[in-house]
């Protein structure tokens, strides 16, 4: 399989079961979760209770729904971040939706779990729905990133709202911003406990994207980087991703060519975001990925702490 097909097939794949996983799983149990999947909740929620709705309607009402704030989003993008930002979420922003349309009308049984008590009485208990949901739409979202795509979701939002409003903030705190927003709106519509398992499905969430993007437990990575576009990649770190960046003068032991070499600790996720961009820079440049398991000192874990505390 060339590697262009096998990019293409990862991002159907991350389509497919991000598409089941909120089909099958999420709206079945009553659940909701942050970026345009939770909001396109809250409004599908807030118009079922104020409006009679035609049955069909009512069921493809939730994908009608995710497929409009996917367009708003896609031209936000365009408008306040440019024409390639708004390439990169081009096409999930179109496809996406037409997924969950198309589970929507498949109507596959969905995933609950019926415990019945000592008494004979049965009830739908939500956990492992949760714990189901963040799993499989976490591993969803970290075969999109590995192809190379991004979600056009709560991250598209949060860059948008850390470019235009909240500059003086970090963008890791502006995401979270955006997403617990977004979350903590449920309230109008869904009770707490909802929006407490909310908070739940999008913690796993995150955690399943670091796993499948690069392995269990590694929580922080180190990157060392070979490129002569070294003067457009470390603004990059340090501007977008907010890191720190080590320059090392090297020269090739077989060439002879003296370069840079760029290092950084940084997220998973943050790597991910690291590469895609250097892809467009500069093709030919090297990256060597280190996994660290723990890393002390400003901007990551306290120095005086272990991994107890």
């Amino acid at each position: 399989m060339s590697p262009k097909v096998k990019k293409y097939a990862m991002l159907v794949m991350g389509n497919l079961l991000s598409a089941y996983s909120v089909i099958s799983i999420l709206k079945p149990n009553g659940l909701m979760t942050g970026g345009i999947t939770g909001l396109s909740r809250v409004f599908e929620r807030a118009i079922r209770d104020g409006f009679t709705l035609d049955k069909t309607l009512e069921l493809y009402l939730f994908s009608i729904i995710y497929y409009l704030l996917a367009i708003i989003v896609l031209i936000g993008a365009y408008i306040f971040l440019g024409k390639e930002d708004a390439i990169k979420i081009l096409f999930l922003s179109l496809t996406y939706p037409l997924m969950l349309f198309l589970f929507t009308f498949l109507k596959l049984p969905p995933l609950q779990a019926i415990v019945t008590t000592t008494n004979g009485d049965s009830y739908n208990d939500l956990i492992i729905p949760t714990v189901a949901y963040g799993v499989l739409s976490g591993f969803g979202t970290g075969m999109i990133l590995r192809s190379g795509f991004t979600s056009g979701g709560s991250d598209t939002i949060a860059k948008i709202v850390y470019r235009r409003i909240l500059p003086f903030l970090s963008f890791s705190q502006v995401l979270l911003l955006v997403d617990g927003a977004i979350i903590f709106s449920g309230l109008f519509v869904f009770d707490f406990r909802i929006v407490a398992y909310a908070l739940i499905t999008k913690y796993i969430n995150m955690k399943a994207v670091d796993m499948f993007v690069l392995g269990i437990g590694n929580r922080r990575v180190k990157m060392e980087i070979l490129s002569t576009k070294y003067n457009e990649i470390i603004p990059f770190i340090q501007t977008s991703i907010h890191r720190g960046v080590t320059i090392v003068d090297i020269e090739g032991a077989y060439t002879k060519a003296k370069t840079r070499q760029i290092i950084t600790l940084c997220t998973p996720r943050e790597s991910l975001r690291i590469k895609n961009f250097i892809a467009t820079v500069d093709e030919n440049a090297f990256i060597y990925v280190v996994p660290s398991s723990t890393v002390w000192g400003k901007g990551f874990r306290n120095i005086h702490q272990d991994e107890l505390s």
